[in-house]
C-alpha cells in the first residue's frame, strides 16, 4: 500500500522544496526532514530532542528552535528528531524502526509533550498530509501492540474530524484515568527503546503547560522505569500562556521568547 506525503503547513514554510510524492510509510523519512543537526562541533555529550510541532519549532527560523537555542547555550550536538503534526506513536515507530540518524553517546533525551497529543493517540490531525500513522493498541496486559500503519481514507475528511474531535471532546478527553494509563504506557515503551540504543542516556519528559492544560494527566512512572516528568510551568515563573510567547496571537506554538525562557532553566536544572 502507498501513501501520499504532500508538502505540511505550506503557510509556515513558503520556500520550502518538499515535493508531491508516493511512498511506503516506511520509506517516509527519506523525504521527511528533521531539523538540521545543531553544534555538531562540540564535543560534550551530544542531546537528543524528541516530540511534535513545539518540539519542531514550526513557524520559527532555524535560529529561534529550541535545539538551536538549547545547542548554543550549552556547547552540545543537539539532534532534533521531532515531527509536526505526530507525538507518542509516531516516535516510538521511529525507535523501533531505526528511522533516526545515529547519534554516539548522548547523556539527555527530551521529549517535548503538549495537550493535543493526547488526542492524536486516537485520532489522526485533520487533513493529515499522508495517509500512514502508525497505531498502537494495548493488548489485555496493557502492552502495546502495533495494529496498522494506515487510518482509513475516510477520517481524512472534514465531516468525520469534526465529529471525532466533539466525541474526543466530550467522552474520550475527560476520561483522565485513560489517557494516564496509555501516555505511562508509550513513555515506558520509549524510554524501553532508548535504552536499547543509549544504555546511559537519562530521558525526561517535559510537559509543555500551554494555555489548552494537559488535560490533568496523572503521569507517575516509577523511579525504577527511569523516566522524569518536568512542568514549564515549574522551570520558570514566567507563565507561557501569554501571547508573546506564542508564533501567533491565535496559535498557541510556542516561539523563540518561550524558549529564550525554557533554556536556561532547562540547561540549570540538569547542569547541561
Amino acid at each position: 500500500m502507498e501513501i501520499i506525503l504532500v508538502k505540511h503547513y505550506r503557510r509556515f514554510h513558503p520556500n520550502s522544496d518538499y515535493k508531491i510524492t508516493r511512498m511506503s510509510y516506511d520509506r517516509l523519512f527519506e523525504i521527511y526532514k528533521f531539523r538540521p543537526v545543531e553544534g555538531r562541533e562540540y564535543k560534550k555529550r551530544p542531546i537528543i530532542i524528541l516530540g511534535c510541532s513545539y518540539a519542531y519549532g514550526l513557524g520559527l527560523r532555524v535560529e529561534e528552535t529550541l535545539g538551536h537555542k538549547l545547542s548554543l547555550y550549552t556547547k552540545r550536538p543537539v539532534y532534533n528528531f521531532s515531527i509536526y503534526g505526530k507525538g507518542l506513536q509516531n516516535t516510538l515507530y521511529l525507535l523501533q524502526n531505526n528511522m533516526i540518524e545515529p547519534v554516539d553517546n548522548p547523556e539527555y533525551v527530551f521529549y517535548i509533550f503538549m495537550s493535543d497529543q493526547i488526542r492524536r493517540l486516537y485520532s489522526t490531525v485533520c487533513f493529515e498530509d499522508y495517509i500512514g500513522y502508525p497505531i498502537y493498541k494495548q493488548d489485555k496486559n496493557g502492552n502495546l501492540v502495533l495494529k496498522s500503519k494506515y487510518y482509513p481514507i475516510y477520517k481524512k475528511f472534514y465531516t468525520y474530524y469534526l465529529i471525532n474531535n466533539i466525541y474526543q471532546i466530550y467522552f474520550n478527553l475527560p476520561n483522565r484515568v485513560k489517557h494516564s494509563e496509555l501516555v505511562n504506557a508509550f513513555l515506558k515503551e520509549i524510554h524501553k527503546e532508548i535504552k536499547k540504543k543509549y544504555p546511559s542516556a537519562k530521558f525526561v519528559v517535559v510537559m509543555y503547560d500551554d494555555c489548552r492544560s494537559n488535560f490533568g494527566l496523572n503521569l507517575n512512572p516509577s523511579i525504577e522505569d527511569g523516566i522524569e516528568i518536568i512542568h514549564t510551568d515549574d522551570l520558570s515563573k514566567v507563565m507561557l500562556h501569554d501571547n508573546k510567547y506564542h508564533i501567533k496571537p491565535d496559535d498557541f506554538h510556542p516561539n523563540g521568547n518561550a524558549w529564550d525562557v525554557l533554556v536556561p532553566e532547562i540547561a540549570k536544572k540538569y547542569n547541561l
